[in-house]
């Protein structure tokens, strides 16, 4: 008689495997990932223009931080943002990466001063997209106005 083999997991154990993974979701700690990033855009920085200007290890410094607690403990508005969706056309100098999903819910990390990370959330893992020096994601009226964008 072989003893190895398990019985099928009932539909209430697959649910609640379902449930238990989706609050640990929630629970385990921030997570990185440049699987999308784009150095490629006029606006966007490399992580050796980042190191040059010592922004490189300063921002992996701040990384490391977060991911000693869960995601949504560290959003507080002001140094972590969720924005939700890309910023409209006149409120940005990027232009929405190719490769990043529709769907995506769009993030800042302040790193020094204007620079930051930006990057989209899916559960507890940032996808770090940009590397914006000088804050060019999401431009505030007063730098719209700076550059001669039109208001809205």
């Amino acid at each position: 008689m072989d003893f190895s083999k398990k019985k099928p997991k009932s539909k209430l154990e697959t649910s609640l495997a379902r449930k238990k993974a989706s609050v640990s979701d929630l629970t385990d700690n921030f997570k990185v990932s440049f699987q999308y990033l784009d150095s490629s855009q006029r606006c966007g920085s490399t992580f050796c223009d980042w190191q040059k200007d010592g922004l490189l290890s300063r921002a992996l410094d701040l990384l490391q931080g977060y991911c000693c607690r869960p995601l949504i403990a560290q959003v507080d508005g002001e140094k972590f943002t969720i924005y939700g969706d890309f910023p409209a056309s006149d409120r940005t100098l990027f232009t929405f990466p190719k490769n990043v999903p529709e769907d995506a819910k769009w993030a800042r990390i302040h790193v020094n001063g204007r620079s930051i990370l930006v990057g989209h959330v899916v559960n507890n893992t940032f996808y770090v997209v940009f590397l914006d020096k000088f804050h060019a994601f999401y431009l505030t009226a007063i730098r719209r106005q700076q550059l001669g964008m039109k208001k809205r």
